[in-house]
Parts: structure tokens; C-alpha cells; sequence
């Protein structure tokens, strides 16, 4: 057992089966990011969570099963976070949640970057099918959260009524997503603050006069 695994096993001698879950997606969360899928073994994973293979099998039943698990995860735990920035924004005006949507995106993903490059790593690469239904689910999500605020600056007279909504819900995610790929070549921090600002005024202001 390595260090890391021996600490773990040390600290958690005995842990309910939630909490050994939970420690088990967190662990290997770390790995999958750091190695891959393809590359990590199941004995690293369970070493990781200081436990051993058969005990990692009862609880997820297989590496893919895992590795899907820690997608979920992942995906959930962002979507909260953005959902929640966003959220505080639109309480008092939902035009500036509007005008902080894709900063609010590269911070949320910026909050964990094992969390956004293992994601993103995944829904961008992967063939497998699962893999890919997860991607779906996650884009729809964020459409539906995009949706929802321009049909509500709309309807409150923020927006233009002529604007159609499915057009500026996608318009929008084609910026959020041109986020991704920029967040995968590892240029976040390149993408800065003030340039993300403006593209999302000048999106903004193009709604506004549609």
C-alpha cells in the first residue's frame, strides 16, 4: 500500500458504505484525472482510497462503472456551482446573470481543474456510448439553464420580444462551449477575464437589438 492509500486506511479504518463511496469517487477522481481512464488500474484506484480491489468491485462493480460514476459526479457538482452563481445574479435582475453567464461559466469550471479537465477530457474524446448519453444530459442542462433566463428577461421586457429564444439559448452555448476547448488546450488562464467580459457584452447587446 503507498502513502497516500496507507493515510487514507489509517484515517477511515471503519467508514459506512456511503462515506467509503464517497471517498472512493474522490480518490479516484485524482487518478482518472492525473492517468486517464485507459491508464489507471483498478489496483491504483484502490490503493488511492486505501482499500483493495475486491472491496472497490462491491462497491461500483467494475472500473467502467466507476469511471462513470465520478462523471456524474462531476457533472452534478458543476452544474450546482453554475446554477448557483447564476441564481444569485437573477434574484435581483436576470439581465445580469445574463451579463455574467460565461464569466460565471469559466469560474465555475475554474473552481476544481481536476474536476472541468477530466470532464471535458471525457464528453470531448470518448466513443463510449455512456459516455456520450452523459454529455447529452450535461449539454441539455446547461440549454435549459440558458433557456430559462433568456425566456425570463423576455418575458419581464429585458429583451426583445422578436427574439427567438431556441436561437438565443444555443447562440449562447456556442460561446460556453468554445470555453470548453480552450479550458481542455489549458488556456483558461489565457482566455482572461476582461476578453470573455466583452464577448459576452457584445452577445448581450446583440440580443437586446435583435
Amino acid at each position: 500500500m503507498n502513502d497516500l492509500g496507507q493515510a487514507v486506511h489509517e484515517q477511515h479504518p471503519r467508514m459506512r458504505g456511503e462515506d467509503r463511496k464517497a471517498l472512493i469517487l474522490e480518490q479516484s477522481k485524482k487518478v482518472f484525472a492525473r492517468k486517464g481512464y485507459l491508464a489507471a488500474s483498478t489496483g491504483e484506484l484502490a490503493r488511492a482510497s486505501g482499500i483493495t480491489e475486491p472491496i472497490l468491485y462491491k462497491h461500483f462493480g467494475s472500473k467502467h462503472k466507476l469511471y462513470m460514476a465520478v462523471l456524474k459526479k462531476l457533472s452534478e457538482e458543476f452544474m450546482e456551482r453554475l446554477r448557483g452563481m447564476v441564481a444569485a445574479r437573477a434574484a435581483s435582475n436576470p439581465l445580469d446573470s445574463l451579463t455574467y453567464l460565461m464569466l460565471d461559466y469559466r469560474n465555475a469550471g475554474m473552481a476544481d481543474h481536476d474536476n472541468i479537465h477530466l470532464l471535458l477530457n471525457a464528453t470531448l474524446e470518448s466513443n463510449d456510448p455512456e459516455v456520450t448519453q452523459l454529455a447529452q444530459a450535461h449539454n441539455r442542462a446547461m440549454y435549459d439553464l440558458v433557456y430559462g433566463l433568456v425566456e425570463q428577461a423576455q418575458k419581464q421586457g429585458l429583451l426583445s420580444a422578436r427574439l427567438v429564444l431556441t436561437a438565443a439559448a444555443w447562440g449562447t452555448l456556442s460561446f460556453m462551449f468554445a470555453l470548453q476547448y480552450r479550458a481542455k488546450a489549458n488556456i483558461f488562464e489565457e482566455y482572461n477575464e476582461q476578453t470573455i467580459r466583452e464577448i459576452n457584452r457584445l452577445w448581450l447587446q446583440a440580443l437586446r437589438t435583435a
